[in-house]
């Protein structure tokens, strides 16, 4: 105790340095324990947006240059009086489709590499007054990707004795992102139109495959 009151009488200005400190030093502590969960939820956010554009953007390149026409995924049976007896679908085709979609989704991750995203910590702090101010901080996040799809039938009224019938392409792709040592798993699910037809007739309730 002798020692302690003769260092604060003789080294006032020391102990006073030691002690802003340690007050410093405990206060970023603190704030990192608080702003980096945050920071780690608004970057997993911001790949999640990324993730969703290269989905669209792998699918819409696969529709653009090889989508099947209607005819080409679907059979239209009718009877000898030209009523519809049945719908039946190319489960080869389509099963070499979703092939094509799933690859080029995959591919599209497999390329991606690391990529950085600027986190604004005034709105990792949860302040309104301070969303979108700096300063920033870069978040490295590496993709990689496994994706399922799966094709669906959607029949819709298109008017008196006629019917819409959608051949829709649901996908589903898990995205692991890593964030500093973390992998965070981030589900993108979307659909696609892949073809599309108006039966004039009444179609049958069970739909053959």
């Amino acid at each position: 105790m002798r020692y302690r009151r003769f260092y604060r009488q003789r080294n006032p200005a020391v102990f006073g340095i030691i002690c802003a400190v340690i007050i410093i030093l405990i206060s970023i502590l603190l704030l990192d324990a608080r702003l980096r969960p945050a920071v780690y939820d608004l970057a997993a956010l911001e790949a999640y947006a990324i993730s969703s554009k290269r989905v669209n953007s792998a699918v819409e390149k696969i529709l653009s240059q090889n989508a099947p026409a209607y005819f080409e995924l679907v059979s239209i049976n009718y009877s000898d009086s030209n009523a519809i007896t049945g719908i039946t679908t190319d489960i080869v085709k389509m099963n070499l489709f979703k092939s094509q979609v799933t690859n080029a989704i995959d591919s599209e991750f497999n390329s991606m590499g690391e990529t950085d995203v600027s986190v604004a910590l005034g709105t990792a702090s949860g302040i309104v007054l301070f969303s979108g101010m700096g300063p920033y901080v870069d978040v490295d996040i590496g993709f990689s990707s496994s994706t399922k799809t799966d094709f669906e039938n959607v029949f819709e009224s298109a008017g008196i004795n006629q019917t819409q019938h959608s051949v829709m392409l649901n996908v589903e792709t898990t995205v692991m992102l890593s964030l500093s040592g973390r992998r965070i798993p981030k589900t993108v699910e979307t659909s696609f139109c892949v073809a599309q037809t108006v039966i004039v007739g009444s179609v049958p309730d069970v739909m053959v495959e």
